[in-house]
């Protein structure tokens, strides 16, 4: 007589793995305040969720439900109070922060005033949790007058994200290790120019007209280091390559120039003859000097034109 024996081979895995509870952030957060003119005087928001997932193992019910306590790490530069987004280029920081609230208020550090989660598994079959949560950033307005155009970013890298007792708080207890994940902001700084034109005067004269000066300002702001060209158009009755101004029928013809000794005309950016500059975020007086040839046999009147101000950056 023959006997066939069969062996069975049993694997137990370790229980700890079995019973292991795992969580995970499941996106990667971006704080994304947009692309904003560097002269806004009020404070930017931007806000985004944190997508989170826990599991844990099969008939494991100890330490469930549990707190979550979602934290932020301190910037690229170890910055927290405040954090900073900075240019590609070396250039200066602009302040920010990262708050439970889109009202702001309760800054979230790296270790506390976390963001404070619930994640119950306890239920029969339930072996996992998941949901988002908001988190918001403030850039404090107004912005710091010599920021630079341009990319500004920052990444909090290894934020933390631990677990506690539903009864304890993330603010006042170590809690147990879950994951780590990064939180980056983004702000972009548009070049950007205003500008501000003052009349140009040449006030009464007498008859037969005299050579006659008189001059004014333009204010020029633009994002610093943002370089610009002023230009002035040829107002309304152009003739010749010359200025005039009109009452009626009648012209006086005059000059726009870039310096006293009215030697450098002031022309169009079309025509490439504009004065140009480099911004400081602060307001830049260029003067305009104005001169009207003596022209005798010009009758009395009240002559105008009109001169639009263009600036390319």
């Amino acid at each position: 007589m023959k006997r066939l024996m069969l062996a069975l081979f049993f694997l137990i895995a370790p229980l700890k793995l079995l019973a292991a509870i795992q969580c995970s952030i499941d996106n990667s957060p971006t704080l994304d305040f947009g692309a904003t003119d560097p002269f806004m005087a009020g404070p930017l928001n931007a806000n985004t969720q944190i997508q989170w997932s826990c599991s844990r193992g099969i008939g494991v019910l100890e330490s469930i439900p549990f707190k979550m306590c979602i934290y932020v790490a301190a910037d690229n530069d170890g910055g927290i109070l405040p954090r900073n987004l900075r240019p590609a280029n070396p250039g200066p920081a602009i302040p920010f922060n990262v708050y439970t609230l889109l009202v702001g208020g309760t800054i979230i550090q790296p270790s506390t005033n976390a963001i404070e989660v619930q994640v119950d598994m306890s239920r029969a079959f339930q072996y996992s949790d998941s949901d988002t949560v908001n988190i918001f950033g403030i850039v404090p307005g107004p912005l710091p007058g010599n920021a630079l155009a341009g990319e500004n970013r920052a990444s909090m890298v290894n934020s933390q994200v631990t677990r506690i007792g539903t009864n304890q708080s993330c603010n006042t207890t170590s809690g147990l290790p879950l994951t780590n994940y990064t939180l980056n902001a983004n702000l972009a700084i548009q070049n950007q120019c205003s500008i501000t034109a003052n009349d140009l005067n040449f006030g009464t004269q007498s008859s037969p007209l005299p050579q006659t000066d008189s001059d004014t300002f333009i204010d020029v702001r633009c994002t610093n280091t943002s370089p610009f060209t002023v230009g002035l158009s040829d107002g309304l009755n152009p003739s010749g390559g010359s200025r005039r101004m009109r009452d009626g029928s009648q012209f006086v013809s005059y000059g726009l120039f870039q310096d006293a000794a009215r030697s450098i005309p002031w022309d169009s950016t079309t025509n490439r003859k504009g004065a140009t500059g480099l911004g400081t975020s602060t307001s830049i007086m260029m003067s305009v000097f104005g001169r009207i040839p003596a022209a005798p046999s010009t009758p009395p009147g009240n002559y105008t034109d009109t001169i639009t101000v263009d600036i390319e950056f």
